[in-house]
């Protein structure tokens, strides 16, 4: 028979304090001819379990130096190094960023560190994240004004490269000199560009983008002027971690920018994260993995994993027919459905990632540069949530006492299992949560799961809404939950 201890084909088996305690007075007793357990008091027993205690230690730390290898086995340190063989490392600290529309004169900078803060009780602060310039080559808002009334002359506005322009003609006999909010509505009158909102009062033009998250380049004639200028300039929370404000609510200035006049958040942050722990880290090497790989969709995943942050879920598609398929896809693209992060970012990492000549399909369109500085549109999809109910009713085991913390314990299982799930993964609660709680939570003998499930955020289950079995996820949605969502209770 072969040795069955020490790196098999099965893995390492150590061999157990027992075992080596009884190979030593085997083979001690065979040599010195005496029976060497007759006295388990005795001097020699003694010296024997320390020396076995120490050499157990030694096969403990053998199959530890095993396992530290593998990233579903490693732990700490270990971990961390383990995942650079696949080119991963662990998530660090990061806070939140947001988006912020700051009005200023144009040519204000807003130096790095500048703070401002929310309007709520208790407040929270926010610091510019780098030395910027509000200026009207990048800008969300203007305010437009006449810098000089010609009896004659040209009005020019550029947007985006496309030139508009109102012309001031020499007044007749008897006729009043233009007017400055004659030539705005002028100007107002020649844009045709569908990209903005144009109003005029109290003789400015104002030139407010459609879209609430991009930014504009602009060019005025010398007769024409900015009054302010909107460009979006982010900020970083004070802490690491999400931070969570509505619209609407970071608006007070709290390091005086000369020249700043106002900030507001009405776009969506950017989620921050505290330091990966060593379960999540193992789950995003599994799907961070495959940025070497050489399949496209996979590939496109894992870059906007690895490199956007914010983003918690990511999901691919694509359709290689030559017809539409069910879900609306063109033929020949691919569909990216990704929950959080910049839209712009994840649409850099879908142009440098898919192949040429394939396109993406989505409601989400960002323009990016291409390889010669050309404007190309890459596309995508935010998934709709659909909010998760979960009921279990729980058995007891008889023969085990259930511990006292079971509903913090099966709460934070669900929650943990839900965070992995992926837009358009469904739900099928005996295999991502009740495996986990028969294995971590002892006293409990049958688990009976049903859930209800809503697009709404706003509503309440009816007691009689909840169902067992699977939950159906289409692949423009990814279920959620949380802590509110979750009722435990005992059977009977």
């Amino acid at each position: 028979m072969g040795n069955i201890y020490g790196l098999t084909p099965q893995g390492p088996v150590i061999k157990r304090l027992d075992t080596i305690m009884s190979e030593l007075h085997d083979d001690l007793s065979e040599g010195w001819k005496v029976n060497t357990r007759l006295n388990p008091s005795s001097f020699l027993n003694v010296q024997l379990t320390a020396y076995a205690d120490k050499v157990d230690e030694l096969w403990e730390f053998g199959q530890d130096i095993y396992y530290a290898m593998y990233p579903w086995s490693a732990e700490n340190a270990d971990l961390d190094n383990a995942v650079q063989f696949g080119g991963i490392s662990r998530e660090d600290d990061a806070p939140t960023i947001y988006p912020i529309h700051c009005e200023c004169i144009e040519g204000t900078v807003m130096p790095r560190g500048s703070r401002i803060r929310t309007s709520t009780n208790p407040a929270m602060e926010f610091l510019a994240s780098a030395n910027s310039v509000v200026s009207r080559g990048a800008f969300n808002q203007a305010k437009i004004r006449v810098a000089a009334v010609q009896t004659t002359g040209i009005y020019t506005m550029a947007l985006n490269g496309s030139s508009y322009s109102y012309t001031v003609e020499p007044p007749g006999p008897g006729e009043d000199p233009v007017t400055e909010g004659q030539i705005l509505a002028g100007l107002l009158a020649a844009i045709t560009s569908t990209d903005f909102i144009l109003s005029i009062e109290d003789n400015l033009l104002f030139v407010n983008s459609v879209d609430i998250q991009r930014t504009h380049s602009m060019i005025l004639s010398a007769n024409l002027t900015t009054e302010t200028v909107v460009s979006i300039i982010p900020f970083n929370s004070e802490i690491n971690g999400e931070v969570a404000f509505p619209f609407h609510t970071i608006t007070e200035i709290v390091t005086a920018v000369p020249g700043l006049v106002s900030v507001v958040n009405l776009i969506p942050y950017i989620a921050g994260r505290l330091r990966e722990t060593d379960p999540q880290l193992r789950q995003s090497y599994a799907d961070k993995i495959f940025h070497r790989s050489n399949r496209m969709l996979e590939s496109i995943k894992a870059a906007i994993l690895l490199n956007v942050q914010g983003v918690n879920a990511v999901a691919a598609f694509q359709n290689d027919t030559n017809t539409p398929d069910a879900y609306g896809r063109w033929p020949h693209c691919i569909e990216i459905v990704a929950d959080g992060g910049s839209d712009y970012e994840i649409a850099l990492q879908i142009r440098d990632v898919k192949a040429g000549g394939i396109q993406s399909f989505g409601s989400i369109e960002v323009t990016v540069p291409g390889e010669e500085g050309e404007p190309m549109i890459e596309r995508f999809n935010r998934p709709e949530y659909v909010y998760t109910w979960y009921r279990l009713v729980l058995t007891l085991n008889p023969a085990e006492i259930l511990a006292p913390n079971y509903v913090e314990s099966i709460t934070q299982i669900i929650i943990e299992a839900m965070q992995t799930v992926i837009p358009g993964q469904s739900i099928v609660p005996q295999r991502l949560i009740e495996a986990r709680i028969y294995g971590t939570v002892p006293g409990i003998g049958f688990i009976e799961t049903s859930t209800f499930t809503t697009t709404d955020p706003t509503q309440y289950p009816d007691p009689t809404q909840y169902v067992t079995g699977p939950v159906q996820i289409s692949p423009r949605q990814r279920a959620v939950t949380d802590a509110t969502r979750i009722e435990v209770v005992l059977s009977g």
